[in-house]
């Protein structure tokens, strides 16, 4: 076999903007041909942004998409081929297609077959599917195109010494590794290394994690580009034979994972806000430190900020405690005073009525809506931290939950694998960033609600599994029931999840960072009176 060199360019394309998309793609075609590529791979849609959504609806947007395809072309060298992703318009007809360039023209495309039908991706709203596969011939090799999803597909997948896969798949950790491996059974199966590009970056609420790769005919993984960032590599399976391991390995562990993908989905988000900075609110919990640290990580100190409002309900130890935190971080706090009359007038027309949680929690509620108001006199974009197990039940222990901001980089991670992440972060560290007083706490945390378990004292550890088996691995209650729980907890815990349907619809914005979260994949009835189903046929 011709030991062709290769270019991945795993580009990072913005949703709707095609010049810049195609600059930056001319610009990497130039420097690949430049480092002897004879065949160079784009992702699926980067000239358009795979999340361009109802930008494909105008017909003036795919107009310029077709012209950007026609001038990149133009950039294709007489000794390469290049394969790019754009939206092709045929009459009124759309499909999702890859343009096979050589010698400063078009020779060739291939349509997407396999269009998901899932609200998830919703390309069915946008594109048609193709009908024919395409393998085409360069150097004496048979070379075979498809576009994510026609990799699954037996009739999509031709036969060919050489097969390319321009994808947009997301992140998830599980997803990740049945791809990766069903990749390696199918090189293996038709006898032929699969080069493998990926879109990167953030597409709405999706987080297309990179991860392009070579393998070869064995099914063994020669080249791995990263997570959550642009990379490519210019190289020949020749070179990549020898070697016992890919340049970058993937991560066996899901939390450093995690970690990436919350840095990435931070860096992007907010860089490519008007404020270009973050801030957090800061009331002590290990949600607010971790959102803190990771944004900082992300963006840089001079970019990210923390808030404390004080109110008489507060330690006289948390804000010192907020303020050492913040100083041995480097990073600005401000401070606001939550005592006044207006407040104290309001909250004391209802002394007669009320108990001291609901004065507390309603000082909570003036605290989130000051937070938003002090964001925008700072010029920068209010950072939420309320986690899942948070949003799944309504659970408001922080001022946090009561700040519903347009952005929640948490919003789809468990409290217990924000613990697990906090951890992490200490020991890549090597120094107590949280302190283990309030990891400890953290790891050990228990609710008493009168809407959970009867009122009972309950570890967070343990609804956290039981929301795992019913919201990410889609067990029945009948199914969770015969696990080792309380059959009382699990019911209680359930049905207030579908109590708080009507609630979360009010949440902002989060990316997907689990198998099924609530903005992407999650769809239940919000008006029905959830007291008088039986949870237990769910």
């Amino acid at each position: 076999m011709y030991n062709l060199q290769i270019a991945l360019e795993q580009v990072s394309s913005t949703g709707g903007d095609v010049q810049l998309n195609t600059k930056r793609i001319i610009e990497t075609i130039h420097k690949a041909q430049k480092n002897g590529a004879e065949l160079i791979v784009f992702p699926e849609l980067c000239v358009s942004g795979y999340g361009a959504d109802d930008f494909f609806l105008k017909d003036q947007f795919l107009a310029s998409c077709q012209k950007a395809i026609v001038e990149i072309a133009s950039h294709a060298g007489a000794r390469s081929i290049v394969l790019v992703g754009y939206p092709e318009q045929v009459d009124e007809v759309l499909y999702s297609s890859i343009a096979i360039m050589k010698d400063g023209r078009i020779i060739g495309n291939h349509r997407k077959t396999v269009i998901p039908n899932v609200e998830l991706y919703a390309e069915h709203r946008y594109f048609k599917a193709g009908t024919q596969s395409t393998v085409f011939e360069f150097k004496g090799l048979k070379i075979g195109i498809v576009v994510s999803e026609e990799l699954f597909s037996d009739t999509a997948v031709p036969d060919c010494d050489l097969l390319c896969c321009c994808a947009a798949f997301p992140w998830s950790r599980e997803l990740s590794i049945e791809r990766e491996q069903f990749i390696h059974s199918l090189a293996r199966e038709k006898q032929a290394p699969i080069i493998y590009v990926n879109n990167v970056g953030i597409s709405n609420s999706l987080l297309l994690e990179g991860c392009s790769s070579i393998t070869n005919e064995e099914g063994q993984t020669l080249l791995l580009l990263r997570h959550f960032e642009e990379d490519s590599a210019v190289t020949s399976m020749n070179q990549l034979k020898d070697k016992e391991h890919p340049v970058y390995c993937k991560s066996t562990h899901y939390v450093k994972e995690l970690y990436w993908a919350v840095k990435f989905v931070i860096q992007e988000f907010i860089r490519k806000t008007p404020q270009n900075k973050a801030l957090v609110l800061m009331d002590g919990s290990l949600n607010s430190q971790v959102a803190l640290f990771i944004a900082m990580k992300a963006l840089g100190k001079n970019r990210v900020s923390g808030l404390y409002i004080q109110s008489r309900f507060d330690s006289p130890k948390l804000k010192a405690g907020i303020q050492s935190y913040m100083d041995d971080l480097g990073i600005k706090l401000f401070s606001w005073q939550l005592e006044n009359e207006l407040i104290h007038g309001f909250i004391s027309q209802a002394e007669h009525l009320v108990d001291e949680k609901w004065k507390k929690d309603t000082q909570d509620r003036f605290k989130s809506s000051i937070f938003i108001s002090v964001a925008e006199l700072l010029g920068a974009w209010p950072l939420g931290c309320i986690d899942k197990t948070q949003v799944a039940l309504g659970i408001k222990d922080n001022i946090s939950s009561f700040a519903l901001t347009e952005f929640m980089p948490l919003m789809d991670i468990y409290h217990t694998s924000l613990v697990q992440l906090a951890n992490y972060i200490n020991i890549s560290n090597q120094t107590d960033i949280f302190p283990n007083e309030l990891l400890e706490a953290s790891a050990t945390k228990t609710i008493k609600k009168n809407f959970i378990y009867g009122g009972r004292a309950t570890k967070v550890s343990d609804i956290d599994e039981i929301l795992t088996l019913y919201i990410e691995k889609n067990r029945s209650v009948k199914q969770i029931l015969n696990e080792e729980y309380d059959n009382d907890l699990i019911i209680s815990v359930i049905r207030r999840l579908h109590q708080e349907e009507w609630y979360r619809i009010k949440s902002g914005f989060s990316p997907k960072l689990s198998n099924r979260s609530f903005q992407n994949d999650w769809l239940f009835p919000s008006i029905v009176d959830w007291d008088q189903i039986d949870i237990t046929s769910l």
